[in-house]
């Protein structure tokens, strides 16, 4: 098997623990594995769970590796999570962030042994209409030949103090995968019956505003909860003053299962 080259910092990460699995799935806006390497040591120290934190593919090497992946590639990096877990855990939860807790949501729906599922920041829409509508444009011929082949993502520079490992650029064919992720997140939230926790900062910038109620309304959890951190923004995992009370709140829902 070819190894991989992993950015340094953005290698998938695997903690043997109890009965307890958490699958954890990073984001596809340009972060990495990296982005939830701490709550991952997090939920193995608090509750000593077995944590699962893989790197989707195209991810954390070089954004030329996202050329011709596809949603579906994603979805099956974390079929294959649940797989892993499954074979010496007897519950599993699943925690997303942004686009990966659109997948979180998403193999929640197609599964129903799953135990949990948390979503951070998880998108049922994108905030700028330009990036929405690219899909459209990038149909009709005239107009795709001046939309240029990448786009940059502009990390913030707090975040990059943080040493935030990820792409400052992906390949617009990007937003075709992330499109058909998001429609058939619409699809299938009905069929999401475990219980869930949705979590999303007040100023966040990426997603759409009314992301949390949408997919709150959409499944059909018994046990379903929005917890929303005011002033926090899209990468809350990050923000030092809100993630605390992120975590705390992560690890109580889990603990009340």
């Amino acid at each position: 098997m070819e190894e991989t080259n992993y950015l340094p910092g953005a290698e998938p990460l695997f903690l043997e623990g109890s009965k307890i699995g958490c699958l954890l799935l990073h984001g596809a806006g340009g972060g990495t594995a990296w982005d939830l390497k701490e709550i991952a040591h997090y939920l193995h120290e608090q509750i000593g769970a077995t944590v699962w934190l893989p790197s989707l593919k195209g991810f954390g090497t070089k954004p030329e590796d996202l050329d011709n992946v596809s949603f579906s590639d994603w979805l099956n990096d974390a079929r294959v999570g649940v797989d892993r877990l499954k074979t010496s855990c007897e519950k599993i939860i699943l925690l997303g962030h942004s686009f990966g807790g659109l997948l979180a949501l998403l193999l929640a729906a197609e599964n129903q042994s799953i135990g949990a599922v948390i979503t951070w920041a998880g998108g049922y829409g994108i905030k700028d209409r330009r990036l929405s509508l690219l899909p459209y444009i990038l149909k009709i011929p005239l107009l795709k030949r001046i939309i240029p082949e990448k786009f940059s993502m502009g990390q913030p520079e707090d975040l990059i103090k943080q040493g935030w490992i990820g792409y400052e650029w992906m390949p617009i064919s990007m937003v075709f995968s992330i499109s058909d992720g998001i429609n058939t997140l619409k699809r299938s939230l009905a069929a999401v019956t475990c219980p869930s926790l949705i979590i999303q900062g007040t100023l966040d910038n990426v997603v759409m505003k009314n992301s949390p109620t949408k997919i709150y309304q959409g499944i059909n959890s018994t046990k379903k909860e929005i917890f929303l951190i005011e002033g926090a923004h899209h990468p809350l995992m990050q923000e030092e003053e809100f993630k605390q009370e992120l975590f705390d709140k992560t690890l109580q829902f889990i603990k009340d299962l």
